[in-house]
């Protein structure tokens, strides 16, 4: 039993040194296993990594082109034109071999047509990113609904701008449309990665041929690198219609990958942009014709927005304080008031303000619309040097942004009619808006030159007041706010108590319920940033109502199709006085209030 015992005992240690040989061939086992998995990594695998990869460059590219649409910063940088907020760079079309043509935007050039949708590759030097290309290698590409083009002057762009032919975006209006698996609607950019090279002869297409020499027109058609793709719009060949597939999985027939950029998803980054845009270049405007005229103007009644600009007439009768902006530039509506002829004095300033001898006769008959023009006779001796005081009216300059009129715009001429003279001492001009929409322009303590230098006559011509530069599409500051029609997404409102003739005050807006018969109340606006200290006296403000959230179609005639919440409540008159400014991302409102004053 003893010598069982010690030959059991003693088999132990050569056992244990067997077990854990077989532990440490197991662990090499797994160790190369797992090497061999990474080093050499399945087809799935590597699929999964190519798509990431390609989907990492069209993510960059996205966010490219809708941080291009929203900065001016960039474009300023890179010397480009900053006059068109939500306006997306062309494709890089044109290819000349050189190094240095490569990635830039094409707009205009052989074969671009300002008609047309834009298809190429991306603008990466434009954009100010790398030179981004997918899994195989190959440069992005990218199509542009040509209603988005950067093309001021040819493309009107602004939170209405759809990527249709219409605003309706009827059926078959879409320029770009997306179909397959993640079908896509209102479209207005596209970035592709083009995958490999396919040949697709099996199925009636061809041996995509990508060659080397970027002038080889091969290189431009997108045949070459994208599939299952209709630029033609089934045939009707209009090349407005772009159509492209996507699908789950890439294959041998279609691997493009591809990302969407929406009409909404656009607006969203651009509007918060045009809404600091208006507050820097758009309300200066309006606080000088405030300063000019003791008044803010009236506005336009709300209707469906027109495009004309010349149709933003405002209405004194009853007086309208909301509405739309009235920035029209309608030929003839702001002129001189000529019927009946007394409408327009010319007499001696009382009390005096100097000046020697008296007016004899005055005749303002030659004056009309477009121009004040009196002979005035004055003086007995030949040192008499008269001060006159001329008063006469400007239609309308109350409901539109009529420029004031200065003291240099009174000219005078001898008694030929034809010689320039000039005044002794200089008048000055006071500007005034009324209760009737209309202005008061009053000349007045201009002296004449002797009556020896006149011959006793003189003629004065006072040109009717111009636009304001608010008005004007060329205006090197505020142009882009009337180029692309973003006055059409404006709801405008004053202070009665800071409307033409209502005295230049408001009382802070109380408490609800509002004492029946209301003294002129200030506008109160909820939500505003911390640097607005007070949210209850303000005297006027701009609405950038921003994209329909409704789904509604517009223009339209009703407010709840620009407006949400507070803002859509002061239209309809439910609390007249009270508004609210969004900020951030649009959920339920997306209404930015920009504080005219104070």
């Amino acid at each position: 039993m003893k010598v069982r015992a010690y030959r059991e005992t003693a088999a132990a240690p050569g056992e244990r040194g067997f077990a854990l040989i077989a532990i440490l061939a197991l662990a090499a086992l797994m160790s190369a296993y797992l090497i061999a998995t990474v080093l050499n990594p399945t087809g799935a695998g590597l699929a999964n990594a190519r798509e990431e990869r390609s989907m990492n460059a069209l993510r960059q590219a996205k966010a490219a082109l809708i941080a291009y649409a929203a900065s001016e910063q960039w474009q300023l940088y890179k010397s480009q034109v900053t006059d068109q907020p939500g306006a997306l760079p062309c494709p890089d079309i044109n290819h000349d071999g050189t190094e240095s043509d490569e990635g830039n935007s094409d707009c205009v050039g052989l074969g671009i047509s300002s008609t047309k949708n834009l298809i190429g590759r991306i603008p990466w030097k434009t954009l100010g990113t790398d030179d981004l290309r997918d899994a195989s290698g190959e440069r992005l590409w990218y199509a542009l609904s040509f209603n988005f083009r950067k093309l001021s002057g040819t493309t009107v762009i602004n939170s209405d701008t759809q990527a249709c032919d219409t605003p309706a975006c009827n059926a078959g209006e879409s320029q770009l449309t997306v179909t397959g698996t993640a079908p896509a609607s209102n479209v207005v950019a596209i970035v592709f990665a083009p995958g490999q090279v396919l040949d697709l002869r099996q199925i009636g297409g061809p041996l995509q041929n990508r060659p080397a020499d970027h002038t080889d027109p091969a290189y431009k058609d997108p045949i070459n690198y994208l599939e299952n793709f209709d630029l033609d719009n089934f045939g009707l060949g209009d090349g407005r219609h772009y159509r492209f597939t996507t699908n789950a999985i890439p294959d041998d027939t279609l691997n493009d990958r591809l990302l969407v950029i929406t009409q909404a998803e656009l607006m969203a980054a651009v509007e918060p942009v045009v809404a600091a845009r208006i507050e820097r270049d758009v309300k200066p405007r309006i606080q000088d014709y405030f300063t000019k005229w003791g008044a803010y103007p009236f506005a336009v009644p709300f209707a469906a927005p027109p495009a004309a600009q010349s149709n933003y007439k405002g209405v004194s009768s009853p007086p309208q304080t909301n509405g739309l902006l009235p920035i029209t530039n309608a030929s003839g509506w702001v002129a001189w008031k000529t019927s009946p002829l007394s409408s327009i004095s010319v007499t001696q300033p009382s009390p005096p303000l100097g000046g020697t001898g008296s007016i004899s006769s005055v005749d303002c008959s030659g004056s009309n619309a477009s121009q004040i023009y009196c002979r005035i006779d004055y003086g007995s001796s030949g040192s008499d040097r008269p001060v006159i005081h001329l008063q006469a009216t400007s239609l309308t300059a109350a409901m539109s942004f009529a420029n004031p009129v200065a003291s240099g715009d009174a000219t005078t001429t001898m008694h030929d009619g034809t010689t320039p003279t000039t005044w002794t001492t200089g008048p000055t001009v006071t500007n005034t808006a009324q209760a009737d929409g209309n202005g008061t322009v009053i000349i007045t303590g201009g002296q004449l030159q002797s009556v020896s230098f006149n011959n006793g006559r003189v003629f004065i011509t006072v040109p009717a007041p111009s636009y304001h530069a608010i008005t004007n599409s060329a205006d090197p500051t505020s142009g882009w706010f009337v180029a692309n029609q973003w006055y059409r997404q404006i709801y405008y409102a004053v202070s009665a108590g800071y409307a033409p003739a209502g005295g230049s005050a408001c009382n802070p807006l109380p408490s609800p319920p509002l004492p029946p018969t209301p003294p002129y109340l200030c506008l109160k606006v909820n939500n505003l940033p911390p640097s607005y200290a007070t949210a209850n006296d303000k005297r006027a403000i701009l609405v950038l109502a921003g994209r329909a959230l409704n789904g509604n179609p517009r223009p339209s005639g009703t407010p709840a199709d620009y407006l949400e919440n507070a803002n859509l409540a002061a239209a309809l008159g439910t609390t007249p006085y009270v508004y609210e400014h969004r900020a951030g991302v649009p959920t339920s409102i997306n209404d930015r209030v920009v504080v005219v004053s104070p």
